[in-house]
């Protein structure tokens, strides 16, 4: 991966660990919302981010257990197969001016 893939692959990231630490702020603020986020998290995203996600995204919330700790961790070749060519759901993202990012079980989608 080149220096400027790489940066974008981490700007991406970022705006995704943003986007989520807001929601989670909101939840925390409020129990509504909260039951909401966990009963429907997809509709949830679309409302936040002002579009619709494709059927084929699948996005899931867990909530941590007083002793456990969940972590997500996307993984890296998802967008960028082992040709170098992007999956049909990166292209899209591309194509429609906006980004994706994510595993096959949790994407953030925005479109511009």
């Amino acid at each position: 991966m080149e220096a400027q893939e790489k940066q974008e692959a981490l700007d991406a990231l970022s705006k995704r660990s943003e986007f989520e630490n807001q929601l989670v702020i909101r939840a925390y603020e409020d129990e509504a919302f909260r039951q909401q986020l966990l009963a429907d998290p997809k509709t949830i995203y679309e409302q936040e981010l002002g579009t619709n996600i494709p059927e084929s995204f699948k996005i899931e919330v867990v909530e941590e257990l007083p002793n456990t700790i969940y972590m997500v961790l996307p993984r890296k070749t998802e967008e960028v197969g082992a040709e170098g060519e992007l999956s049909d759901e990166a292209l899209e993202a591309v194509a429609g001016g906006g980004w994706a990012i994510g595993s096959r079980r949790n994407w953030v989608v925005a479109w511009k």
